[in-house]
């Protein structure tokens, strides 16, 4: 297996190539990565909002559920 342009750890690499199917396996420790690496961004926005703007955002947020779920949420 060819080792293309992607920043990844030689161990995790290796781990990968040996497994059946390593860009899956690939392909799932990135989503992961920036998953945590996103949702540690957006706590930091979070916590630098004032509380009002926090409910504001909470409630659009329960509003679009709402309407998803046809007002049954």
């Amino acid at each position: 297996m060819t080792r293309h342009n992607i920043n990844i750890d030689d161990a995790v690499w290796q781990i990968a190539a040996g497994s059946g199917n390593a860009s899956a396996y690939i392909e799932k420790a990135v989503k992961e990565r920036y998953l945590h690496e996103l949702q540690d961004a957006a706590a930091t926005v979070v916590a630098a909002l004032p509380q009002s703007a926090v409910d504001d955002w909470t409630a659009w947020g329960a509003s679009i559920a709402d309407g998803t779920a046809g007002g049954d949420r």
